[in-house]
């Protein structure tokens, strides 16, 4: 079953963001328009020189996160495309809350004001994502059932960042992230199962995210499971 939400990217090309569902897992990944009419998943199969070009000059110097089960792509495009950086996907059923101290206070973004904060806090987590870009890629997001972005704070300070992307059943877990002079300190399993229990209070059982290095432990802690090995692209920045 697939289930394709709003444009989370706008550019001229028209690639869509698609949630889709494969062995009970959500996966997302850009789609392009096909000559028929709707939108191609195996997109990685025939994306070409000119493809590449045409998202470098729309993305101008921002590196786009490309996710492909090819891991021999940047192979064939080393001009464009740094080398593919392994994502393990993890998957949770769970309809239980978690018990939390709640070290952490949080607030989902409803206005600009608030996704601006988001993107500002999230570009000091994430190096790749700036925080224009963060605004320009997620504004059309704001108010929408499909996704939420999560601004934690302690002692009034924004200090993390969530977002979750909802389609096809599942609850896909995204950036989540603390600043790094506020880590080592127990906040981020807080955040973690914050996010966790917004979602099962609002009735989302099923789980998935990509784990990092960082956030490996902490998940396992709670009871997430490796599903499935994909690719993420960088493209590289040209002048």
């Amino acid at each position: 079953m697939l289930k394709f939400i709003e444009n989370l990217y706008d550019v001229k090309i028209q690639r869509k963001y698609v949630c889709y569902i494969k062995n009970s897992v959500l996966y997302s990944k850009w789609a392009f328009p096909t000559a028929e009419g709707g939108y191609n998943l195996t997109y990685a199969e025939k994306i070409n020189k000119a493809v590449l070009k045409e998202i470098l000059a729309e993305t101008k110097n921002y590196k786009t996160l490309l996710a492909t089960p090819l891991p021999d792509l940047d192979k064939k495009y080393p001009e464009d495309l740094e080398l593919a950086e392994k994502i393990v996907v993890h998957g949770l059923l769970r309809k239980d809350i978690f018990p939390n101290e709640e070290k952490l206070t949080f607030k989902t973004v409803k206005s600009k004001e608030d996704l601006i904060l988001w993107g500002q806090t999230a570009s000091q987590i994430y190096p790749y994502l700036s925080a224009d870009f963060a605004y320009e890629s997620f504004k059309a997001d704001v108010g929408k059932k499909y996704a939420d972005y999560f601004i934690f704070y302690k002692d009034g300070q924004a200090m993390g960042t969530a977002q979750v992307v909802r389609g096809g059943g599942c609850s896909l877990i995204c950036f989540v992230g603390i600043v790094e002079k506020y880590r080592r300190q127990g906040l981020g399993t807080d955040l973690v199962k914050q996010v966790l229990n917004y979602e099962i209070n609002n009735g989302h059982r099923n789980f998935m995210l990509s784990a990092s290095e960082i956030g490996l432990i902490i998940y396992k802690k709670l009871g997430f499971e490796m599903k499935e090995i994909v690719y993420r692209y960088n493209l590289k920045k040209h002048p």
